[in-house]
């Protein structure tokens, strides 16, 4: 069968994306969050040698990631922002995260489907005061561990069917 393609049907605006972060017992999103992207890489191994002739020669390594968001300062208690981000970097311990779709109702945002999500340690928080701008934060999260795949077409919280076996 063939593939289709139908990109008003197949694809994600940015404005529906969101990373949310566990703190305590409650998965928040970043408080008003302008961006968020992962970059994953590969480290490589040199196995260029005199038989490689004029290319080098490479495998590949280990994987790792990195997550960055950009939000615009907010100073209510309760909401996912600088001074909590702050917190939670002093704390020193890797945090679970997840990119996930976002609901929105009566200003509430809450976690849907999953894209990726995994653990990591907040390694840079960044506070921006700009003459004449709202302040705006950027926080840098290394990952630890394997960055897991969401299940981006269902919510992230829908039970299993009752006579699901697990496989």
């Amino acid at each position: 069968m063939a593939v289709t393609y139908d990109s008003t049907k197949d694809t994600i605006t940015g404005d529906k994306l969101m990373l949310f972060i566990t703190e305590g017992s409650s998965v928040l999103p970043v408080a008003f969050g302008t961006s968020c992207n992962i970059d994953i890489s590969a480290d490589t191994i040199d196995t260029s040698n005199k038989m490689s002739g004029n290319w080098k020669e490479f495998l590949t390594g280990q994987l790792g990631y990195t997550i960055a968001s950009e939000s615009m300062l907010s100073m209510k208690e309760g909401h996912l922002s600088f001074k909590t981000l702050k917190k939670l970097m002093a704390n020193r311990t890797p945090i679970p995260f997840v990119v996930a779709k976002a609901t929105e109702a009566d200003g509430d945002f809450t976690k849907a489907a999953d894209t990726v999500k995994g653990k990591a340690i907040i390694t840079a928080l960044n506070m921006t005061a700009q003459n004449g701008s709202i302040c705006t934060s950027s926080c840098t999260l290394q990952g630890t561990g394997p960055l897991e795949d969401g299940d981006a077409s269902s919510p992230a919280n829908a039970p299993a069917p009752a006579n699901s076996s697990g496989k």
